[in-house]
């Protein structure tokens, strides 16, 4: 049966500095992610993906070039808007605290209650918004390849929401398995019942390091 195979980007400068990094927001990528990154590729190298759709921002790009540069069979690589991170308006590029103590409701929303999260005071995207915009690029990608693997390098916000919404979860349900790590890989599986979550949030590829 056909996967789609989702992928976090790896980590950045913003990560380690704990700053908002969303749909503007785009700093390097630190060194060590590329190495984490290509452990990931070499994981992946065997398997023939019909297409790779990423997300138009650096930090996507260079971890779907890493992975590319490790894949036996190069597909196609398609950068697609739908697939940038969440919009967080004023709060692109604040330290993580400084937002938490300007809008303590809504960062507490942002984590954990999606269904009340209203970014209006800041000029953010709704969960909504990022939602539809997200799951156009995989439909429109299943029904273009049907029965092909597909790989999709993103961002943490906009791939969570859009993998838990593809299996199913309503919005207030889609925090609730947490977020994804940097250098992540999560599966769906395509079958007769539609979208089923097979893989969430492994990085079992980088256990060497540790």
């Amino acid at each position: 049966m056909a996967k789609l195979y989702f992928v976090r980007h790896g980590k950045t400068e913003w990560n380690l500095a704990m700053k908002l990094q969303g749909s503007k927001g785009d700093s390097p990528l630190l060194e060590e992610s590329y190495f984490e990154t290509a452990l990931l590729g070499e994981r992946l190298k065997k398997i023939s993906f019909s297409k790779v759709y990423v997300s138009p921002q650096k930090r996507a790009i260079e971890t779907a070039n890493v992975l590319m540069e490790e894949l036996l069979i190069k597909p196609e690589i398609i950068q697609k808007e739908g697939l940038k991170e969440f919009g967080l308006g004023e709060l692109e590029g604040q330290l993580i605290l400084d937002a938490i103590d300007a809008y303590p409701e809504q960062m507490h929303h942002l984590r954990n209650n999606p269904h009340e999260y209203d970014p209006s005071e800041f000029g953010g995207e709704t969960f909504s918004e990022m939602i539809k915009r997200s799951v156009v690029v995989v439909e429109e990608a299943v029904m273009q390849n049907p029965n092909e693997n597909l790989l999709f390098v993103g961002h943490g916000a906009t791939l969570v929401a859009l993998i838990q919404t593809l299996s199913g979860k309503p919005l207030e349900q889609i925090r609730k398995a947490g977020g994804l790590d940097n250098s992540s890989l999560s599966i769906i599986e395509m079958n007769e019942l539609g979208y089923e979550l097979i893989l969430w949030n492994d990085t079992s590829h980088l256990d060497s390091l540790n």
